[in-house]
Parts: structure tokens; sequence; C-alpha cells
């Protein structure tokens, strides 16, 4: 396990001598927002569930969300996360080689790695604003591969347009391709395949309620795929492979639409103020153009690690060191927005440690 993921705040903590809640996490890139008001009042009454075995196969959760996606409930796979998936479908798919559009989340990497399979990179470029270079995956890619493509991309935050992923997938229908729509519910609606699963038999879709409902601790994800896929990973789901919590947190979030529009118009205008002032301070950095709520940004005169080391031993502020992301060469960060609030406190903060 690659440890140098965001958010372990409670790693830190213990570390540093501090509680969790006294480190404010901007390297963990979930919702700015804090959960949907009710959350925790829905939890807190269904909390005696946890005295009896969970649903075996999510049949609650699934039945939700193929009414909100216009599915059948089969072609929706709930899991303890996306990372379960992650692992398991090399595995299942038994690929000749793993294509991962870098630089990327480390998981398909390792996934591979865990599989027992050849792993190709192809890298998006520094002095192209790290553009997806689609024409050079399309050069290396064979029949029976498996594609990772993560969309909108982390850490990058590039987004690679619905038309062309469509494309990509429907020209090769001998490769898989695993697209990873974790953040997909930041941007515009129509950037999602689900609502065309059914067209891409070669297709799988991974989404995540971590992000956008900023619930990391209860461990949701699920897969979308299409139907003659659909046998392959049923025979592979294990029983109660989601915690009840979590079941009964996904039939209530899934309603939860005005919750979602809201992070989305606070993320406009909040992104619009933070790089305002941020350019305004005149740092030594450079700040990549994202589709998302986070930012990668190259620093000019300072060491990646002793920034990140100073914003957590001097003002408990987490961001992410993405130097250890393959294909990012140098010292770049990532970081999240978070409340108003804590973005003023970051941004002085990286003032003081960057002048």
């Amino acid at each position: 396990m690659l440890r140098g993921h965001g958010g372990e705040v409670y790693y830190l903590a213990k570390h540093l001598g501090i509680s969790p809640e006294d480190i404010s996490d901007h390297s963990s890139n979930v919702s700015p927002l804090p959960p949907p008001q009710g959350l925790y009042e829905h939890l807190k009454k269904h909390l005696p569930e946890i005295e009896r075995l969970p649903e075996a196969d999510s049949e609650s959760l699934r039945e939700a969300m193929g009414i909100h996606f216009g599915l059948e409930p089969e072609l929706i796979i709930p899991a303890s996360g996306t990372s379960e998936w992650i692992f398991n479908i090399p595995k299942l798919l038994k690929p000749k080689k793993v294509i991962i559009l870098g630089p990327t989340y480390s998981d398909y990497a390792d996934a591979a790695k865990l599989a027992g399979l050849d792993k190709k990179f192809v890298l998006a470029r520094e002095e192209e604003n790290f553009r997806p270079p689609l024409e050079e995956l399309e050069k290396i890619i064979g029949p029976k591969d498996l594609v990772f493509i993560c969309n909108p991309n982390n850490p990058t935050g590039t987004l690679v347009p619905q038309e062309a992923l469509k494309r990509l997938v429907l020209k090769y229908p001998e490769t898989f391709f695993v697209i990873d729509e974790s953040y997909i519910d930041f941007v515009a609606d129509e950037s999602s395949l689900v609502p065309y699963i059914k067209n891409l038999p070669n297709c799988l879709i991974l989404r995540s309620f971590s992000k956008i409902y900023r619930i990391p601790g209860l461990r949701l994800g699920f897969l979308v795929i299409s139907p003659p896929l659909k046998d392959v990973f049923w025979q592979a789901l294990l029983p109660w492979a989601v915690n009840r919590l979590a079941q009964v947190a996904g039939v209530w979030l899934i309603g939860q639409k005005n919750y979602v529009k809201q992070v989305k118009l606070f993320i406009v205008q909040e992104k619009k103020n933070f790089l305002k002032t941020l350019n305004d301070m005149n740092l030594p950095i450079k700040v990549y153009e994202s589709s998302l709520h986070f930012f990668l940004l190259k620093l000019m005169k300072h060491n990646s690690q002793k920034v990140w080391h100073s914003l957590l031993k001097k003002y408990y502020i987490l961001i992410r060191n993405a130097s250890n992301f393959y294909g990012l060469k140098g010292p770049f960060l990532r970081l999240a927005l978070r409340e108003t609030e804590k973005n003023q406190k970051l941004l002085l903060a990286l003032r003081d440690v960057l002048k």
C-alpha cells in the first residue's frame, strides 16, 4: 500500500500529538461542503440495524440507484469504496496488459502489480498542461488489453469530453475500458458515460459516494457494468460487501439532488475567488487549470516535501505532496477547496511559507 494518499489525518494527528479535528484537511478531494443536512440524524435513527446483517447484495441501494440512473439494478454493483473493484477488475478480466492514462491515481498500477500483469503508462505532458494524450494511447492499445482512465482525472483535474471517450471505447471493441468517474458529480451532468453503458459492452464505470457527499469514512462506491459483463462480476461479488449504515446512507443520499447543485454552485464562486487571491499574491508557483475543486500546482523555488511539512507543522494544514504520482517530475502539490474560512487560512499560510 502506498502511504501518501490524501486524507491520512489519523496517522498524522497521532504523530503530531493532536486531535484529527485540529487538522484542516485540504489533501482529500471530497466535497468542500459538509455532508447533506440530515444525514447524521438519519444514520442515528438506523443505528440499531448494525445488530443485524446488512442486505447480502445491497438490493435496496441498487434499486434506488437503478431508478436514479435509469438502469436495471443488476448493472450496478456496490462495494466498500471503488478500491475494491479497482483491485478486482484486473483479476477477473485477465487482460494481456494494463494500460494507464496518467499521471493519475496510484491504485490502478498497484492493482495491475497485484494481479501479476504487465502495465504501461501513457503520460500527459507538463508542457501541454497535462492534456490527456488519447492519440498516444491509441498507438499501444491492443486486443484484450485493460485501459484505466480517470475522468475527471486525479491529480490534474483534466476532463476528457464524453463524446471523445465514447468514440475511443467503441473504436476498440476487443479492449476493456475502466472509466473511473469518482469526481464526475462535480462537473456537468452530461460528462458521464453511465447513460450509454448498454451500448458500450467493453466498458466498466466506477462511481463514488465518498467524494461528492463527503463521506469517505463510510466507504461506499459502485461499479456500473454493461450487460455482457454481468455474469462475470456478479459471480465475484462477496455477500455483505457493503455495511448496513453505508447501505442506508446510500439510499438516502441518492435523493439529495439539491445538495449536489449547491456543491457545484459553491465551487464555481469559491474557485474563482480562491484563484484570484492566489494569483494576486504573486507567489513562485504555477497553477494548472482544473475542471474540479482541487488544483495541481508546481513550486518554482521550493521543495514540495518541505512546504508540505511546514504547512502541517506550523498551521495544522494538510495538503497533498503530489511528487509521488508516477509521471510528475518535480516539486508538485495538490490542494483541494474546503469551506471559505479554511480556504482563506490556507491562502495566508501559503503566502507565509512561500514568501
